[in-house]
């Protein structure tokens, strides 16, 4: 073999043994990407073999837990139904002349019972009635007042005795604790008007009524708010009230607790109070007063006969304008003696009609008392 062949055999040797190489570096390669390809299909095997090896959804143990989440769920929402189904005694089954009679007679009885403690004395004898247009209704002056009779339908007579019979507890409550006078009262009108009568020469009375009937038409867009649709599915109902009176701040205090412990469902929704006298004002008659005093004081010093009347009356001088002023005549005082405010309490009332065999077992009773 030449010199010639030997160069192209070691040639091509060379060449053969990059081609070699070359290939056994991508045989490496291949081989680490096979193993990382075999992991992760391991991984996916394992996962979905998991998957299928797992106890199925819902099981045994799903379904009683449901089961007894629903149950404490239902607990609840029938532990605050029954707290919605308390509501006040009234008379049933009221003939439309019946509740107009009973009503006029609570009204007047209330109003005595204001009258009396404007006098500073309970009542004690039964009083001539006031004239019709001093007459406070509470909400009801239609009825009570003008003498219309609510539609016989067998809804409107109950939901007005309903009504009353929560603005009656209210206002006696308000009277226990020491309101000292029931200015207004407003209620859900939801009754409709009578048919227009024909026109005549209206008395006093009566053309107070049109007015009192005008107002309840205004109200009644304010307090017949749009109830939560999911509430009303529940079959609840919402009353609104708004009673204006005079009392100090103990008798509003007072009151709001008794109503968190009545049988009723009360959400208060607005407290307006405002003071009758302006701050200003009072100080400048209480300073008045007090300096008025003082100049008496004063006069008595200069007009003393005898060393100690004289120094008696310049040491009462001395003394600071407001110096032993009693608890009334301070102008920062306690709520027992401070002055009377003008309060505005508003407040809803909900409630749902009582469970068939609730209104069954109270009717039960009153039929086996009839026989």
């Amino acid at each position: 073999m030449d010199t010639k062949q030997k160069v192209t055999f070691a040639i091509i040797g060379v060449v053969c043994g990059a081609a070699i190489i070359a290939m056994l570096v991508f045989l490496f390669m291949l081989i680490g990407q096979m193993s990382e390809a075999k992991g992760v299909r391991d991984d996916a095997e394992s996962t979905l073999t998991g998957y299928y090896n797992s106890e199925r959804y819902p099981n045994e143990g799903n379904r009683k837990v449901r089961q007894q989440d629903a149950q404490a769920y239902t607990q609840v929402a029938d532990a605050a139904r029954s707290l919605l189904s308390h509501g006040l005694a009234f008379p049933q089954g009221e003939t439309p002349s019946q509740f107009v009679t009973r009503i006029g007679e609570s009204v007047r009885l209330l109003n005595e019972r204001q009258s009396a403690l404007k006098k500073g004395a309970l009542p004690v004898a039964k009083k001539a009635s006031t004239e019709p247009e001093t007459v406070m209704d509470y909400a009801f002056g239609r009825y009570v007042v003008q003498g219309e009779m609510p539609a016989d339908d067998g809804i409107t007579v109950p939901r007005l005795a309903t009504q009353f019979a929560v603005i009656e507890h209210v206002c006696n409550l308000l009277l226990d604790r020491g309101a000292l006078e029931i200015t207004e009262v407003s209620r859900t009108v939801f009754e409709t008007a009578n048919q227009a009568q024909p026109e005549v020469e209206e008395p006093r009375a009566s053309r107070r009524s049109r007015k009192n009937r005008k107002t309840e038409t205004a109200q009644r867009a304010d307090t017949e708010a749009e109830l939560d649709p999911v509430l009303a599915q529940d079959g609840v109902t919402r009353e609104s009230y708004t009673i204006r009176f005079r009392a100090r701040y103990t008798t509003l205090a007072t009151v709001l607790n008794d109503l968190v412990k009545s049988p009723l469902f009360v959400v208060v929704t607005d407290v307006s109070i405002a003071r009758p006298v302006l701050i200003r004002d009072r100080v400048a008659e209480m300073v008045k007063k007090r300096e008025t005093q003082r100049a008496v004081i004063a006069r008595r010093a200069a007009n003393a006969r005898t060393e100690e009347e004289r120094k008696a009356a310049e040491v009462a001088a001395a003394k600071p304008l407001f110096d032993g002023a009693s608890p009334a005549e301070r102008l920062v005082t306690d709520p027992a003696h401070s002055s009377p405010l003008e309060i505005t309490l508003k407040f809803d009332v909900y409630s749902v009609p009582p469970a068939p065999e609730a209104a069954a077992d109270e009717a039960a009773p009153a039929a086996t008392e009839g026989n």
